[in-house]
């Protein structure tokens, strides 16, 4: 049998899907006569390859080899043209698994490889759920790594092409550009900068972390009465205290010359959240001497929290009413206060851990919106029973 006719029984061992004895017979031949392989016969042994050593790996080494010749042997397809290209699905494949097991310092090997000019912007929807695009995934794939790698300007080149190039976001990924475009600005000591960017960045995400930031880059400004409204909206939320470690040692730095005493009662929060979590203790935090056998951490986050309604607060009007319908299971009910007025409420607003029907109550306001009347309107909150 010459080549030609090989070559072709392979193809049909393959599009039988007898994909390890397709594989066998590619090395073989490719191995006595690799210039008897046309770009299609290439192609197809690249395809049996990605099925059977890429695919389902099993085996990391092997995933890399194989993609690794892969790239070797053929060149990556123009997917805004070609449904498929086992180059890119095989490169892909790797960055999936670097990005999950977060070696970011390994990714930037493979993200050279792909053009994301050749990348299509084809998003899938399964079961209901929009997956990103292949070339979206590259640009946040690309932008997180150098991000990692504190390779400051090129994650804000990146993000920049990223919000320049693509044509949809999932998920608010431009949001997640602009976000690591502030953190890359704030490491390079343009603050300022930053501060416009997360401006956008607000607008969408009310995240703690995200008032950390703005009080971080204003703190290096020395504008530290704009950081202390970020911080008190950041400690503010509902979010548990142990992701907050760094928060409270940025709120001690910023409160120590204003208020030592409860600046303290921070770093002590910091340090045994440290202890608890086994993390290593800086020696800053060690230089402090802190016995945490003295310390109670529930009551440290409850005067700490009390502070920062206060602060919140401090030259805003409290109100007065009663606890008129309260939904246990739901966690939400409303007050009527002194105007007869009905106020929604949620029950992580309550400063302890009973409500009930009756109870008389103190608590200020906020603007909300009204999803079932598509209207705006007012809920309680930093509500203490009387």
């Amino acid at each position: 049998m010459n080549n030609s006719s090989q070559l072709k029984q392979e193809k049909k061992l393959y599009d039988s899907s007898k994909y390890e004895e397709s594989l066998d017979l590619y090395e073989q031949l490719f191995n006595e006569n690799p210039d008897d392989f046309n770009i299609g016969d290439l192609i197809s042994y690249c395809w049996a390859i990605y099925q059977c050593q890429v695919k389902n790996f099993t085996d990391e080494n092997e995933l890399f080899e194989a993609t690794e010749l892969i790239t070797e042997l053929i060149p990556q397809a123009d997917l805004n043209y070609s449904n498929t290209c086992p180059y890119t699905f095989s490169v892909m494949k790797v960055l999936d698994l670097l990005y999950g097991k977060k070696e970011y310092y390994n990714m930037s090997y493979w993200l050279d490889k792909l053009n994301p000019v050749l990348l299509d912007e084809t998003r899938n929807n399964y079961k209901g759920r929009l997956y990103r695009s292949k070339k979206e995934k590259y640009y946040d794939y690309s932008s997180k790594s150098e991000l990692e790698c504190a390779e400051w300007n090129s994650c804000i080149e990146i993000c920049n092409e990223a919000l320049d190039s693509l044509n949809e976001f999932t998920n608010n990924s431009d949001t997640w550009y602009r976000w690591r475009i502030a953190k890359s600005l704030k490491e390079l000591n343009k603050n300022a900068e930053a501060l416009e960017y997360l401006n956008d960045v607000l607008e969408v995400k009310k995240d703690w972390f995200v008032f950390k930031e703005f009080a971080e880059n204003y703190h290096i400004l020395n504008e530290n009465e704009k950081a202390l409204n970020y911080i008190c909206e950041a400690i503010l939320t509902s979010d548990p205290v142990n992701i907050k470690v760094n928060l409270y040692c940025l709120a001690y730095e910023i409160l120590d010359e204003l208020n030592q005493e409860i600046a303290f009662r921070h770093v002590e929060l910091c340090y045994l959240l440290k202890v608890e979590s086994g993390a290593q203790i800086p020696d800053e935090l060690e230089d402090l001497m802190i016995d945490e056998d003295e310390l109670d951490k529930n009551q440290l986050i409850e005067e700490i929290n009390n502070y920062w309604s206060d602060f919140k607060f401090k030259n805003r009007e409290q109100e007065y009413g009663t606890v008129k319908k309260y939904f246990e299971d739901k966690n939400f009910g409303f007050i009527i206060n002194n105007k007869d007025e009905s106020i929604f409420f949620h029950k992580n607003e309550f400063k302890g851990d009973n409500v009930y029907v009756g109870q008389l109550v103190s608590f200020y306001t906020e603007k909300s919106f009204d999803k079932s009347k598509n209207e705006e309107s007012l809920k309680a909150v930093c509500i203490r029973g009387e």
